[in-house]
């Protein structure tokens, strides 16, 4: 689990708080179970390896604060700097042991699909989880092995086994998927164009006999022509 220093924080005030940034502290507050606040100090340089640290992570840090002991915290806010992004003030919410909460857990996906090899492309839907279940049992991050993932395949909520620990989103849901290339599926959902028929070889049989009776005919009008003629 991640761990980070505090000390009790005594001085308030715009002009004071302003003066601890300056010289590398980053006010924070602790609070919880309708327990009193209580305002910290944390060197601003360790919260920011602490963040780098948590990266893929979830937000849950075990907080040493000087002349109190360990505390198991979730970062619940962090405020910034608009301008520069620096650290201006850090939310902690306190959970006791055997307590439940509501968190999102990044989703961490391993391997090469089966689908990409065959020219499909991987799409990550949800990089992220909410989750509910003991501080204790919330895993650092979901793992999924999309090594066996086939082309228009996906790996839905419903997929995953998290011991313990209650997905808040619906079953049905994808996580990823292999999407299928516009050509690909152009070809597959294509019909062949239909071959023109082949001319029905009655009517070329009758073409035949009407051209066969036109020529028996000749001889006969050429006849009927001499005729006429002697006469």
């Amino acid at each position: 689990m991640a761990q980070l220093k505090a000390t009790i924080r005594t001085e308030t005030g715009k002009s004071r708080i302003r003066k601890l940034r300056r010289a590398g502290i980053l006010p924070a507050v602790m609070y919880g179970h309708g327990d009193p606040s209580v305002m910290l100090s944390i060197p601003a340089h360790d919260f920011m390896m602490l963040l780098r640290e948590l990266k893929s992570k979830a937000p849950i840090v075990d907080l040493a604060i000087d002349s109190v002991g360990t505390t198991r915290c979730v970062i619940k806010t962090i405020q910034r700097n608009p301008i520069d992004g620096s650290f201006l003030h850090v939310d902690f919410q306190k959970v006791h042991a055997g307590e439940k909460i509501t968190l999102n857990v990044p989703v961490i996906i391993h391997g090469t699909p089966e689908g990409v090899k065959q020219g499909g492309m991987l799409e990550q839907l949800l990089r992220e989880i909410p989750v509910r279940a003991e501080i204790n049992k919330i895993p650092e991050h979901i793992d999924i092995d999309i090594t066996h993932l086939k082309m228009g395949h996906s790996i839905h909520i419903s997929d995953l086994k998290v011991p313990e620990v209650e997905l808040m989103l619906p079953p049905e849901s994808a996580i990823v998927t292999i999407l299928t290339p516009r050509k690909l599926a152009a070809a597959e959902v294509a019909t062949p164009q239909p071959e023109a028929a082949p001319a029905e070889p009655e009517v070329i049989k009758e073409k035949k006999k009407e051209e066969a009776v036109t020529e028996e005919e000749k001889p006969e009008t050429e006849t009927k022509k001499k005729e006429e003629k002697k006469k």
